[in-house]
């Protein structure tokens, strides 16, 4: 369980930095930038509150969302599972050699590409470019919430670790 765990981890920072990387010229929205980092959010692959984001910017009729959502947050489930099994396939395994990181990310990304398109091609959307699209659009939310809630405990370690120098020199003064 733990080793699932760090998996699921170690590859949801991995795409959260391969999509810091990505060329970007959408802004998350400011709802997103507030909401708070929850273990939730930012484990899951994808969080409703981007989703949400990324359905109404692609104009997704909102009769549909519920359903799309419902239905991702199934597919989030098996996402680890069917990376670990794809790249059993492969020679050398992406995941358990490090000079395979960019062969891993590429593979994690067409899996959930395949999720993402799967479920949109059920609710009707055939555009591939446009799933594309906001499938980039909810990683690069993600990514941008990651880096400011990683920023956030910065700071608030920062500012904890001042305090206590801070009570210290109160206390020997």
């Amino acid at each position: 369980m733990n080793k699932k765990m760090f998996n699921r981890y170690a590859l949801t920072l991995l795409l959260g930095a391969t999509a810091c990387i990505m060329p970007s010229s959408m802004k998350a929205a400011d709802k997103a930038a507030d909401e708070e980092c929850s273990k939730d959010i930012l484990l899951s692959y994808f969080p409703k509150i981007f989703v949400e984001e990324a359905l109404g910017r692609y104009n997704v009729p909102k009769d549909q969302w519920e359903a799309i959502e419902k239905e991702l947050a199934e597919k989030d489930k098996n996402v680890i599972k069917t990376v670990e099994a794809k790249a059993e396939k492969m020679n050398p395994n992406p995941l358990k050699d490090p000079q395979q990181r960019q062969a891993a990310v590429k593979l994690f990304r067409e899996t959930l590409l395949d999720s993402f398109s799967t479920v949109l091609k059920a609710h009707g959307f055939t555009d591939d470019k446009q799933i594309q699209a906001m499938l980039d659009d909810i990683q690069q939310q993600k990514a941008k919430r990651f880096a400011k809630c990683m920023s956030s405990m910065q700071k608030g370690q920062q500012a904890g670790g001042s305090q206590d120098d801070s009570d210290e020199d109160d206390d020997n003064g």
